[in-house]
């Protein structure tokens, strides 16, 4: 006899969890019946709170009041009916009728979905999560969660059938209500539902949506849809959409006859212009407000007094102007290993552009070399540009209008070249202008035992190129790499022997059928 209890200063009822909500239960659109608990409350001196729960025959027993039918009302009316019984019986103090505890319903799921069934649920749970319930048991497998993976995008959000108990049948349309949160779209459950998830075919049965709009894209088709319907659920217009000018696209039957026209979204908005009836395959498209400005700026690193990123014109902004803002280079830098370093393709643009530079005909030879090459220049491409021409000898042809995400890179000076390899103590040796890389060498404790002197390099410091010692010049930040004589064991020497020697056995087998073919 719980509900025959009066309960005083509590609002909630003892050892129920909360329950968790996306937000307030609306009264007018949520169905009372069996099992929900409801506290109706009387406040006056003294006060008295009945905590209640709403019988099998869909009643609400409240004592002193009586019985009051509330089953298949909406919490709104039932609030109503039950303030206005009790007041009979209380005619002073405020009285107070809360949904405390909602019940449990048993709905049915089937159609497009993981696992059709039946699911219990809370009365103040909607369609949605019934149908995320019947599509939580995925395979594990993975073969066959992909096959459900690719049901699913079959399935249809905007045509789900809602089958209840007394009859009628209504359309849920899910896009519609995370759009505008219209409970119609997307009701709450009652004991007894049936929901049927349909299959689309977005190829045939839709209507699409670009330009400036928020969520561009193609949607599933509802009859009766109207462009302020499509507009909604595709969350209406970005910032530089020109809402006045949106043009819809219509194809005959056929698809060979196209027929287009402009609309002014703005003003149906405002009740000044009728609204459009979409049909099936309808097209609409949003212009953007043009827009030069972007957010242009380069970035200096290294030798400067400022570095960081400093804002640049669209097509006109110098290197020197660039340079000049951050202050100047400062005394440690080392303007022949400066660079601007430009990225002007995306990762999935490289993709392409290494597919695309792949058709031409080449050696296996130079496909290798040119695959390398190609690698580095997509994700390094270099400007050409001579520092100290251009700062200090004053050439302005080398100063180079910047693009947007330049990089410019201003290293210090290093003062030294590096030795490594077959050297007896490899590191930094100080650099001397016009000295030969046999002078680093020596300074680098000479060549080790197993040295392959006539294959020194010179790897250029900036580009990091490998040159022949006598075709450049040690420059301050270059290296110099000394290779290694390979090692050969005995077998090898063995078996390059045995080779030679077949070799030679033959060409004198070769001999002597000349001879005697020629005597």
């Amino acid at each position: 006899m719980e509900q025959l209890l009066p309960r005083a200063g509590k609002t909630q009822i003892s050892g129920e969890t909360p329950i968790a909500l996306e937000e307030p239960i609306d009264p007018k659109t949520y169905i009372v019946g069996p099992s929900d608990r409801i506290t109706v409350s009387i406040w006056g001196s003294p006060s008295a709170i009945y905590e209640l729960t709403v019988t099998p025959e869909g009643t609400l027993l409240i004592p002193t009041v009586g019985e009051i039918r509330v089953a298949e009302l909406s919490l709104a009316e039932v609030k109503e009916r039950t303030i206005d019984e009790v007041r009979k019986k209380y005619v002073a103090g405020q009285i107070t009728v809360t949904l405390t505890q909602p019940r449990s319903v048993v709905v049915t799921v089937t159609g497009v979905v993981i696992k059709q069934g039946s699911y219990t649920l809370l009365a103040t749970e909607r369609v949605d999560k019934a149908i995320a319930m019947a599509n939580m048991a995925m395979d594990t497998a993975r073969e066959e969660r992909e096959r459900q993976k690719a049901m699913l995008r079959t399935a249809s959000q905007r045509n789900i059938l809602l089958k209840r108990r007394d009859g009628t049948v209504s359309r849920v349309d899910l896009p519609r209500f995370y759009a505008t949160r219209n409970s119609t779209a997307n009701p709450y459950l009652l004991n007894g539902d049936v929901i049927l998830v349909p299959r689309r075919d977005l190829d045939r049965d839709f209507v699409s949506i670009y330009g400036g709009i928020t969520a561009p894209g193609q949607y599933e088709y509802v009859e009766g849809d109207r462009l302020t319907d499509l507009l909604l659920i595709s969350h209406g217009f970005t910032p530089l959409a020109d809402s006045s000018h949106v043009e819809i696209s219509r194809l005959d039957e056929r698809g060979n006859r196209m027929v287009n026209w402009v609309v002014d979204a703005k003003a149906i908005f405002a009740g000044e212009a009728e609204d459009v009836l979409l049909q099936r395959g309808d097209r609409v498209f949003v212009k953007e407000k043009p827009q030069e400005r972007r957010n242009f700026v380069v970035e200096v690193q290294g030798e400067v007094l400022y570095p960081g990123f400093y804002p640049i014109t669209k097509e006109s902004t110098k290197l020197s102007q660039v340079i000049a803002s951050a202050g100047g280079f400062t005394q440690h830098a080392f303007l022949p290993g400066a660079e601007i370093i430009r990225t002007s393709l995306t990762e999935k643009e490289m993709d392409l552009e290494r597919l695309l530079s792949s058709r031409g005909y080449i050696t296996p030879i130079d496909s290798a070399y040119y695959n390398t090459e190609t690698s580095i220049r997509l994700r390094r491409e270099v400007v050409a540009v001579d520092f100290e021409r251009l700062f200090l000898q004053g050439d302005s042809t080398q100063d180079v209008t910047l693009h947007a995400w330049d990089l410019i890179k201003v290293p210090a000076r290093k003062k030294t070249v590096y030795v490594f390899g077959q050297v007896v103590s490899p590191g930094h040796v100080p650099y001397e202008k016009g000295r030969s890389y046999e002078y680093y060498i020596r300074k680098a404790g000479g060549y080790a035992e197993r040295a392959r002197k006539g294959d020194v390099k010179i790897i250029k410091g900036k580009t990091k190129q490998w040159l022949d010692v006598s075709k450049t010049e040690v420059e301050e930040g270059d290296n110099i790499w000394v290779p290694m004589k390979p090692h050969r064991d005995f077998a090898y020497y063995m078996n390059l022997y045995a080779q030679v020697a077949s070799a030679l056995s033959v060409i004198v087998g070769i001999g002597v059928l000349i001879r005697q073919a020629s005597q």
